[in-house]
């Protein structure tokens, strides 16, 4: 039986390890789920620090489409026009 808490230290539910194929597994209790904002086929990291397991969100990871989506380049450029200036663009830098 593991204790399950949300960091705060007390716990709120308990759950038994199992086998999952050749690995343990924990299946967390809905109220643990829910709690924690945890949905079904979520991706989570998995630590040891002094004998504890921490469970916890990964950070997300963008593709470069996903963080440009929605805005054309020259919205972009306007916005960011005034954040750096390192010269005039020479060469290859220069942007129709």
């Amino acid at each position: 039986m593991i204790g399950i808490s949300l960091g705060d230290g007390k716990a709120m539910s308990r759950a038994t390890v199992g086998k999952w194929g050749k690995n343990l597994a924990i299946r967390f209790p809905s109220e643990i789920a829910k709690a924690a904002g945890l949905t079904d086929g979520e991706c989570v990291e998995i630590k040891t620090r002094n004998g504890e397991v921490i469970i916890r969100r990964t950070v997300p990871r963008f593709t470069v489409e996903e963080l440009f989506r929605g805005k054309s380049p020259k919205r972009w450029r306007a916005k960011y026009a005034g954040a750096f200036d390192w010269g005039p663009d020479v060469g290859r830098e220069m942007v129709e």
